[in-house]
């Protein structure tokens, strides 16, 4: 990310995947507020996004990550048309899951939303744990800064 980006948004550390965004109405309630689930959405197309940026695909046939667990934290309301900037690293990895965090930031306003979100590879052709290969593993360690657990 580079630095006028980081420095208009108050980004901190390393991120292995970032875009910009302009909050639309469908993404609030009432009171122009962005809806709750709208975070949730727009991190699982930045989940996507990452999976598909890093060799992975979507298929019945092919391995893909599922959400185990999700944890969110609303730091500051967002609002209809902010322009915000959504980001996704992995933190960590094991065998068969890895766990991203998820940030959206409003410019010049600080963090809006923070995720941590728990993903299991799994085979969708048989519906078990299934390996991360090598390739996907070197580069959550490489551009996201991720620490391989045990």
């Amino acid at each position: 990310m580079e630095a006028a980006l980081r420095d208009r948004y108050g980004v901190e550390g390393q991120w292995g995947l970032w875009r910009e965004h302009t909050v639309r109405w469908a993404e609030c309630d009432i009171y122009a507020h962005i809806n709750h689930a709208a975070y949730l959405t727009l991190f699982e197309d930045m989940r996507i996004e990452w999976w598909l940026g890093a060799g992975g695909t979507f298929s019945p046939e092919a391995p893909g990550p599922v959400v185990g667990s999700l944890e969110v934290k609303y730091h500051l309301p967002g609002h209809f048309r902010d322009q915000v900037l959504l980001a996704v690293r992995t933190a960590s990895f094991r065998r068969t899951s890895f766990v991203h965090q998820y940030g959206m930031w409003r410019a010049d306003g600080g963090l809006l939303c923070s995720a941590r979100a728990l993903c299991v590879v799994i085979d969708n052709a048989t519906g078990r744990k299934a390996e991360i290969g090598e390739p996907m593993r070197r580069l959550m360690a490489e551009r996201d800064g991720a620490v391989a657990e045990v």
